[in-house]
């Protein structure tokens, strides 16, 4: 590498290092220390002290016992301690790679990775203040602690202040503004100048102002969408060439390949057996508390970070650089796919009993899951929920959760928002309290429903489902009802699709042709005319069995149409249960006025269609099952045209169906 290359590549390393640990800080919740329960502190202190320990005293007993280098007998004590250290932002880019950010062993990695990552950078911290000491000047100490507490004060009371201002002037729901996100870099250049300037990295006062940022939107998002891509894709890779250059396999002796191997390799079992065996202890199942111990044992760029540190500063010989970064590569590499084998998060489903609307005894309580992505999906929700008019003797309990990406965090977020009581005020500082305001509101003015609780989750939208599968659980919901989106590359769709694959109870994907902006209170239509599309199967049983829910209201009017196959064109092969359920719902319509039956003679699938196609200005309500027999003459061609599969074929003809009819739909799945 020339001069010049390398003075180029120098300073695209130094603006990718800078703007990447002020992003990372930015993605750091310090209140996570704060919210850290008992076990996972001691969980997480364990995890750094046992090794710390261990790695020391086995360094202690090679240099005393083995012959080696001169270099490599300095560089064993600060193996040890880079090998106790944790990282928690690495652990979170492993488990977001893995997409378990918001599974259980996610969650409890990152609580016992923060803890312990904290205790490794406050000890890296004091060691490097000890040194500064011992070698500099006591004057140059002094000027050096002043400017610190200096440049912190700064932060703390400029800084952060100033971004509160931002927030504040920022309206809900909108971008930062383009010379708010231009200011704070340029006070991170700033802050990086002056740390150097000091003597310092120039990494220390990015990170300080990174964690001081309020995490979320408006600031953290708006950074990260500015700064990931650029730095991660352009800036970065540069810092690993500029890091990986000095490794040269052919100069590494085989003697002290073995010591700093062995050396490694104690570490690793150490700290898994620093992991393993307190989540033992605290009951945690086998596989996911080796799960656990193989995430925290994963390192990433801070570790190389902090590799290339010591070896510019002559802590690390040559040889221990490149074997400990080759072997923690290494590690990694082996550690990921085995905690995919390891933990399946549907196996916490497996022995749960699934719960169904037919499962229900009577008209016992109904317990629905509402899952809102935004405040558009509201009133559609609301909707539904008003056509079900409980009887005298049930009630339907509501369950609101609020589905937020997540950005500009580092940790995924599961919030309980606390139930408000009648007549307290319902000023609402964010779109998740004015969401759950909402439901709230409809629950004042509608006898028998009940909001049993509000939460919102800020997660990855490919890991998002965990969330909805553990309340669905963990509150034994029957439906849990998500709104359908129908941009064909959306990630709300992805959510869906998730959902509908892994739910352990009844799902309900709810859309509209209601056209036009509605306010997020806007209740107004009410649903009088109800059609349920019987063809057969499990998931057009529950629709029946939720639809003569409906029809307890009797201000609605229940049409159930059963397609058949027309005797010209062959028959359908009889099945029990639906004629068990067709035969109950015709006792039904005994004893009510409001519900009607009629069979419709299809020929084949153009002609369902057709038949579909009649229905859609004549009903404000169409509920349908997802799965059908694609084989049945019924259906015959139609799964050929299949846009949105989450919706299955019925669904989908009527999702993309160009009527100008004011008609929502449900697509129920058993």
């Amino acid at each position: 590498m020339t001069l010049e290359t390398e003075a180029i590549m120098g300073v695209t390393v130094f603006f990718g290092l800078v703007f990447f640990t002020f992003l990372v800080g930015c993605k750091i919740d310090l209140a996570m220390i704060l919210g850290a329960r008992k076990k996972t502190i001691i969980i997480g202190c364990i995890t750094f002290i046992f090794p710390l320990i261990v790695n020391l005293s086995v360094s202690l007993l090679m240099e005393r016992f083995l012959d080696m280098d001169l270099r490599l007998h300095q560089s064993l004590p600060n193996i040890a301690l880079i090998l106790s250290l944790t990282a928690f932002y690495d652990t979170s880019c492993v488990l977001d790679d893995l997409n378990l950010l918001n599974s259980d062993i996610g969650r409890q990695s990152l609580s016992i990775s923060f803890v312990s990552g904290f205790c490794s950078f406050s000890i890296l911290f004091t060691i490097f203040s000890i040194h500064e000491m011992v070698t500099i000047d006591p004057q140059m100490v002094m000027f050096s602690w002043m400017s610190k507490a200096l440049i912190v004060c700064f932060i703390l009371f400029c800084v952060r202040p100033l971004y509160l201002w931002m927030i504040r002037n920022t309206p809900e729901e909108t971008n930062l503004k383009e010379s708010y996100v231009i200011l704070i870099l340029l006070l991170v250049l700033a802050t990086a100048f002056y740390s150097e300037a000091i003597g310092e990295k120039a990494l220390m006062g990015p990170v300080l102002m990174g964690l001081v940022v309020p995490p979320g939107p408006p600031i953290g998002s708006a950074i990260e969408r500015k700064l990931e891509f650029f730095i991660t894709l352009v800036l970065l890779p540069g810092f690993f060439i500029v890091s990986c250059y000095p490794i040269d396999i052919f100069d590494i002796h085989m003697k002290n390949f073995a010591i700093i191997e062995s050396l490694v390799f104690v570490g690793f079992f150490v700290k898994l057996t620093a992991v393993l065996l307190p989540s033992l202890y605290y009951e945690m199942p086998f596989k996911d508390a080796l799960s656990v111990s193989l995430i925290v044992n994963c390192d990433g760029i801070f570790a190389l970070l902090l590799l290339g540190r010591l070896f510019q500063m002559k802590w690390l010989d040559k040889e221990s650089y490149a074997l400990i970064i080759l072997t923690k590569a290494w590690i990694t590499m082996a550690a990921t796919p085995l905690v995919k084998r390891l933990y399946d998060p549907t196996r916490r489903y497996a022995g749960y009993n699934r719960q169904t609307i037919q499962n229900l005894v009577g008209l016992g309580e109904l317990r629905i899951l509402a899952c809102v992505f935004d405040q558009d999906s509201v009133p559609s929700i609301l909707n539904f929920l008003k056509a079900i008019n409980p009887a005298q003797d049930c009630t339907i309990c509501i369950y609101v959760l609020h589905l937020v990406e997540l950005v500009g965090r580092a940790a995924s977020v599961l919030v309980t928002h606390k139930k408000r009581k009648r007549g307290q005020s319902s000023r609402a500082k964010n779109t998740s309290e004015k969401i759950i305001n909402a439901f709230h509101h409809f629950e004042q003015h509608n006898e028998g429903f009940l909001i049993g609780q509000g939460f919102t989750t800020i997660s990855p939208f490919s890991s998002m489902y965990t969330d909805v599968c553990h309340l669905i659980m963990d509150r034994r919901t029957a439906l849990v009802i998500i709104p359908f989106h129908e941009s064909v590359e959306h990630p709300f769709r992805f959510v869906t699709q998730n959902v509908v694959q892994k739910a352990p109870c009844s799902v309900g994907v709810l859309f509209d042709h209601i056209n036009g902006t509605r306010s997020i209170m806007d209740v107004c239509i009410k649903y009088q005319n109800v059609a349920m599309i019987f063809i057969g199967g499990p998931d057009d049983r529950e629709a029946l069995t939720l639809s003569l829910r409906i029809a307890q209201n009797r201000d609605v009017n229940l049409t159930v149409f059963r397609l058949t196959i027309s005797s010209s064109n062959g028959f359908l092969k009889k099945n029990k249960k639906d004629d068990e359920v067709i035969r109950d719902l015709w006792l039904t319509i005994m004893h009510a006025g409001n519900i009607v039956y009629k069979e419709e003679e299809v020929t084949d699938g153009a002609d369902t269609a057709c038949k579909l196609k009649a229905l859609e200005n004549s009903y404000d309500f169409i509920l349908v099952g997802r799965r059908h027999d694609n084989s049945s003459p019924i259906l015959l061609g139609l799964d050929e045209w299949i846009v949105y599969k989450e919706l299955g074929v019925i669904g989908d003809l009527l999702a993309t169906s160009n009527s100008l009819g004011k008609f929502s739909v449900l697509v129920v799945q058993q």
